[in-house]
């Protein structure tokens, strides 16, 4: 799928919120960040970029997109919050409150 440069730094960023929610990075979140990284054909320096974006904002983006847009954004949510191999609760939450927020409807979190 198509996405701007913006779009694909907001969900990085959103997706790196996400994880950071437990307080705790995995090595196996790190590793599918790393593999969405290279699907979004995101740099090193985009990496440090991104650390820098104000969350509120990037999310105002990603709301913008297509619906197809925000339902491939939601599974790449869902992969990094089950990479660990548990669904922690707080980004459980997260996850739902983003979907609300950047209105997308029926995506479930689940281990499968």
């Amino acid at each position: 799928m198509e996405y701007t440069k913006d779009q694909k730094m907001a969900m990085s960023k959103v997706l790196l919120d996400i994880v950071s929610v437990d307080e705790h990075i995995d090595a196996r979140e790190t590793m599918y960040f790393e593999n969405v990284k290279e699907l979004l054909d995101l740099t090193t320096q985009d990496h440090y970029d991104i650390l820098h974006l104000n969350t509120l904002k990037c999310l105002s983006i990603i709301k913008l997109m297509t619906i197809e847009q925000k339902t491939e954004f939601a599974t790449m949510m869902r992969k990094m919050i089950i990479a660990d191999g548990y669904i922690d609760p707080n980004e459980a939450t997260s996850f739902y409150d983003i979907c609300e927020f950047i209105h997308i409807n029926g995506i479930g979190l689940t281990m499968e």
